[in-house]
């Protein structure tokens, strides 16, 4: 049987080729394990994308007589930036960039679409945050059996 692909981990891999730093300078990427640890990052050595599983992490959706199926995998990506507000949206708009322009392109995974941005409004001084939501879809795929 052939490895469960780890969505947040491509993803960065993805954001990590293709990332045009003539648009904005490319962050830190952090991708979350699972274990117990506390993330740390330090915005003085620069902006940070922290990517996790999204919830639910895998939708699977059978077609006709269940030996066929979609998945669909969500994974979110933080995003930390203390340079300004402009900057979170330039961020954004370069992971959406990416999406688009590589819709196709993943190994693992038939399609990567960007579905959401949230931006937080904490009380952070001079840090401004946003969570993107991202999918991989594979369509009409083997179901095992």
């Amino acid at each position: 049987m052939a490895n469960e692909p780890m969505p947040a981990k491509e993803v960065a891999t993805e954001l990590d080729s293709q990332w045009n730093s003539s648009n904005v300078t490319e962050p830190n990427y952090l991708v979350v394990t699972g274990a117990n640890e506390q993330i740390r990052y330090d915005l003085n050595r620069g902006d940070y994308i922290i990517l996790s599983p999204g919830s639910p992490e895998i939708e699977e959706t059978p077609i006709g007589n269940h030996k066929y199926g979609d998945r669909i995998y969500a994974v979110d990506l933080e995003l930390y930036t203390n340079n300004s507000r402009q900057r979170l949206y330039n961020l954004m708009q370069e992971v959406r960039r990416i999406c688009h322009a590589r819709r196709h392109s993943m190994t693992n995974f038939q399609r990567i679409q960007f579905e959401s941005f949230f931006e937080d409004t904490d009380e952070n001084v001079n840090v401004w945050s946003g969570t993107i939501g991202i999918e991989l879809v594979n369509s009409a795929v083997l179901l095992e059996t």
